[in-house]
């Protein structure tokens, strides 16, 4: 379509992929378009006499026509307008003959506008007589044909009759492509071209729908092809089938290439386009989609926040395009569990979806499930189930959108479980089970999650505590199978999976299958292996590349083959084919993951799942050890607890918000010199109530798991006795955090000795490029034209020239073994290849760290590192001064101490997770042993006493959270440094075994 009806079609109502599909070709430009107004007043002053004959009058009524669409609002009263306009077109037409092929003609925008309005019934019947009506080899109406059969074909997939979508746009596309190539060049126009275009798109959708996923790649590919050749590459309509191709890919879950053909679209867009244009802003919007999609969301909403500048600049706030912007930011803040922001959004985007699209919008739908599970996770059960319920009442059986009742079913029946309604709990879990294994392409997870959830129901009903648990093993094995195709980020459902999974566990009394769950939900080395796969990828390491493609394709035949056994089972017939199928496939994704493990041993183990037992993690602990594990998961918090003796499991009393909130209240309350004991010992309460407290009588080393938000909790500072002087959980135990229930392996002793320390180093040549500080907000084209690391706004972090300081006062205590200090410029990447580096027993990075996705460019977490220091000029990834987490992940260490000061980061309670955790697994799989770190900067003299006390207390006993403890304990009472004895200062260290 043309720019202006690329603008047209977005505000038409359509989503964003059909706006681009069914755009009609038939309406002029904007420009120069008579107000409704004038066209009426033009009508009502014609006298009798000025009527012209029958053919001229139904030519002028085609214009007038025309004229309505450009000048109307878009919203049910102008699709009304419209309508009545080619109505009055075939009025006119049938005076003259019943068969006039203007009847048919305007039978296309016709349906077209019931579309629009959700009168999908009426439309098809419009739209089927519109192209039994046009003749096919009339190439005046060779694009309204076109448009026609594009709209037929999404009416039927929509409808559930995906072969005969097929079917009707491949008969469609051969009839149009012969006519087409039967054109002369002067005879293709913009329209011709861009009609050819959308058949192309539309067959890629269906083909998508029914998971045929090359041949949807190939029609996507075939659109942009057709637009670049006649429209070229930097037009407007080109670009969007560029961010549609992206957003083809992101659906068949191949995100790296996803997201550098969005890239292509947003440099495309910023070069060529003028930002009134709507494909400038869209294009900004696919690349946030697919970077939130990506476990990017923080740097997915800086995209998403520039997209809705842009339309409410030139499209106003009171429109269909920006009524779809700000849903897309509530669902990227949803993703980051910020539902308290997410939800006031969907509820302002829902009105503006019904205005334009009328009630039955499925974006407005949408908008309405996405505030109801906001309500449901923030723990507001009475609002939840007021909005479930309305909501599950406007979705007639007939006319169901499985992906609305994919999202609301389980907390609708969840919230229903909870208030005691347990019967009709269980006939909408059963309904909603149905509806979703009768539905084509209802995806594996979604069946899965309906079948536990029935199951729950059921269960519920039956007064059974235990009748879930072998469906809660089944999704648990589920969720497990797709880890290398998973993004790093849970998605709300997901964890709405994993919460009931953990509900069900408990119930259940299966400590087994809680504590799988909690290490799903921590989720400690799926981000890593995204990272490494794609910094792999990127490196075009053939094998691995070729290995890793030929597992994800594994994985999804065995998705595929999971449905189908699902669907059988419901059915009750073709179960043994089903089950042969499943069992090939398992099969052949296990030789998959084994060829990969062949290729690249340290990625086979960063993907492999680690079956947890409570005797496996029983069998790690140490004397006088026990394990706290603490999941915050959806709208519940959950944690077990396992010593020598016992067991317990627990869900936390506050609901998972609150439970964030008050966490981040200590946390905050402590870095800011503000500590609140009595907020510390609420929290404490919660987390170790009196039976957990008791089992841990004998304990005198206490190991944590914290998932989530909670990875940022400083746990020494939680206050058990608030009396005049607070007693602190860090007075109790020595702690330690750990990154999974698989307790590492110990270090080496070979090779392993000196001190290594990068510190202070100057941020991409600040000094000597003269940037100075840049705090001033970049230009459009400089900010999103980028593919790599903004260099900019990592020069003008801090400096950080006590981290120099602290680096010679441990250098200086350090006791044997060489020392090597690498210091501003010199603390780079190029300095990692030092022998020394290698042969270190203790590494210092004094530096800052980043999560990944907080920055512009950075994909994953990262340590800020100098770019100068003998790189030799050297360019690219491999010496942009960041030392990314699969970077680490390849370096060869033998250190059994690594220490991170500096790391403090803003995302930790914001759904994301410090910057440190997320290079525990790099610097294990890169033989590193444990991590010291902050949890926020701390004075320089504080930091160094730590460090060099703590080491100096392992030499003696070998007992790190001991060691750390006892530093910890000497800084507060005999260190005599000011303030030590404050929890800002003492508070933030952490252990990470």
């Amino acid at each position: 379509m043309d720019g202006d009806g690329a603008k047209r079609a977005g505000r038409r109502g359509m989503g964003p992929a059909l706006a681009l599909a069914l755009a009609l070709a038939l309406a002029g430009p904007l420009a120069g378009a008579a107000p409704l107004a004038a066209l009426a007043a033009q009508e009502n002053g014609r006298a009798a006499s000025e009527v012209p004959d029958p053919e001229a009058e139904v030519a002028r009524l085609i214009d007038r026509a025309t004229q309505v669409f450009n000048a109307t609002t878009p919203d049910a009263e102008g699709a009304a307008a419209i309508i009545a306009a080619w109505e009055d077109v075939q009025r006119a037409a049938r005076r003259i003959d019943p068969d006039h092929p203007a009847i048919a003609r305007a039978a296309i925008p016709i349906a077209s506008q019931l579309y629009n309005l959700g009168r999908n019934d009426a439309a098809r019947e419009a739209v089927e007589a519109g192209l039994a009506g046009l003749a096919a080899d009339d190439p005046d109406t060779l694009a309204v044909r076109a448009e026609g059969v594009a709209l037929l074909g999404t009416l039927l997939a929509q409808a559930g009759e995906a072969d005969a979508a097929v079917a009707a746009l491949e008969e469609g596309y051969r009839d149009y492509t012969a006519s087409f190539n039967a054109l002369g060049p002067e005879e293709i126009g913009r329209s011709e071209a861009v009609s050819k275009s959308n058949l192309e798109f539309s067959l890629s959708q269906v083909m998508l729908q029914l998971s045929r996923i090359e041949e949807a790649l190939d029609y996507q590919r075939a659109s942009l092809a057709t637009r670049e050749q006649y429209l070229g590459p930097n037009d407007p309509d080109t670009i969007a089938s560029v961010y549609g191709l992206a957003g083809t890919l992101r659906r068949a879950g191949r995100m790296e290439e996803a997201e550098a053909e969005a890239r292509v679209a947003v440099e495309r867009a910023v070069a060529h386009v003028d930002p009134s244009h709507p494909s400038y802003a869209r294009a900004l919007e696919m690349l946030a989609i697919i970077l939130s999609r990506s476990g990017r969301p923080i740097e997915a909403t800086d995209y998403l926040v520039r997209s809705l500048e842009l339309k409410r600049e030139h499209e106003g706030a009171d429109s269909l395009f920006f009524g779809y912007g700000i849903h897309l930011l509530a669902t990227i803040l949803h993703q980051r569990e910020r539902y308290a922001e997410a939800v006031p959004l969907f509820d302002e985007a829902a009105p503006i979806f019904a205005k334009y699209q009328g009630e039955g919008s499925p974006f407005g739908l949408g908008s309405q499930g996405y505030a109801a599970q906001g309500a449901f996770a923030l723990g507001r059960g009475a609002e939840a189930l007021e909005r479930l319920r309305a909501l599950d009442a406007r979705m007639a059986a007939s006319d169901v959108d499985t992906e609305i009742a994919k999202r609301i079913g389980p907390d609708l029946v969840r919230a229903l479980v909870r208030a005691g309604e347990v019967e009709e709990a269980a006939r909408i879990a059963a309904r909603d089970r149905a509806r979703l294994i009768e539905t084509e392409d209802t995806g594996a997870f979604a069946l899965r999650h309906a079948v536990l959830v029935d199951a729950y129901a059921k269960a519920a009903l039956a007064g059974d505590p235990g009748g879930a648990a072998a469906d809660a093993r089944a999704m648990l094995y589920f969720l497990e199978a797709g880890r290398v195709r998973a993004s790093g980020a849970w998605q709300a459902e997901e964890r709405a999976a994993l919460d009931l999974i953990m509900e069900i566990a408990l119930a259940a009394n299966e400590p087994d299958i809680l504590a799988q769950a909690i290490a799903l939900a921590t989720g400690s080395g799926i981000a890593q292996a995204s990272a490494l796969r794609a910094e792999r990828l990127a490196a075009r390491d053939g094998d691995i590349a070729a290995a890793l493609k030929a597992l994800q394709e594994a994985e999804a035949a065995l998705e595929a083959a999971d449905r189908a056994l699902l669907r059988a089972l419901a059915a009750g017939s073709g179960i043994a084919a089903a089950r042969a199928r499943l069992g090939e496939a398992v099969r052949v994704r296990d030789e998959a993951f084994a060829a990969l493990k062949g290729r690249d041993a340290a990625l086979g183990r960063l993907l492999e799942a680690d079956r947890v037992t409570i005797p496996a993690i029983r069998a790690r602990l140490g004397e006088g050890e026990a394990l706290l594990a603490i999941a915050p998961a959806y709208d519940g918090a959950y944690s077990l607890l396992v010593t020598p003796g016992e067991v317990l499991m627990n869900r936390i009393a506050l609901p998972r918000a609150e439970l964030v909130a008050v966490a981040a209240a200590v946390r905050d309350g402590a870095a800011a010199g503000q500590f609140d004991a009595a907020v510390s010992a609420r929290l404490a309460e919660a987390l170790l109530p009196a039976g957990e407290r008791a089992a841990l009588a004998e304990a005198d080393t206490l190991r944590i798991l914290a998932g989530g938000p909670l990875a940022s909790l400083p746990f020494g500072v939680l206050v058990l006795d608030n009396g005049p002087a607070p007693a602190f959980l860090a007075d109790r135990f020595a702690l330690a955090n750990v990154a999974s229930f698989d307790r590492p392996a110990a270090v080496p002793e070979r090779r392993a000795s000196g001190f290594v320390a990068f510190a202070a180093p100057t941020p991409f040549g600040r000094l000597e490029d003269g940037q100075g500080r840049q705090d001033a907000v970049l230009a459009p084209a400089a900010y999103f034209a980028r593919s790599g690391a903004d260099f900019a706004r990592l020069a003008a972090l801090p400096p950080l020239p006590g981290s120099e300081r602290e680096a010679r006062m441990i250098a200086r205590e350090y006791e044997g073994g060489e020392t090597r200090l690498f210091l501003g410029n010199e603390a780079s990447e190029a300095r990692l290849a030092d022998p020394a580096v290698s042969q270190a027993r203790i590494l210092l990075f004094a530096t800052h760290g980043l999560v990944g996705g907080e920055l512009e460019g950075i994909a994953e977490p990262a340590l800020v590192l100098a770019r100068g220091g003998g790189g030799g000029g050297e360019s690219g990834a491999a010496r942009d001064g960041l030392l990314t987490a699969s970077e680490i992940a390849r370096l060869d260490l033998a250190a059994d101490w690594v220490l991170l000061t500096a790391c403090d980061s803003a995302a930790g309670f914001e759904g994301g997770a410090t910057a440190f955790s997320g290079l525990v697994a790099a610097f294990r799989f890169a033989g590193g042993g444990s991590l010291l770190a902050t949890h926020w900067k701390v004075r320089d003299d504080v930091a160094a006493y730590v460090a060099v006390h703590t080491l100096r207390r392992y030499r003696e006993h070998g007992d790190k959270p001991r060691a750390l403890a006892e530093a910890i304990a000497s800084l507060r009472g005999e260190s005599g440094l000011p303030g030590a004895d404050r929890p800002e200062a003492w508070g933030p260290f952490v252990l990470i075994d």
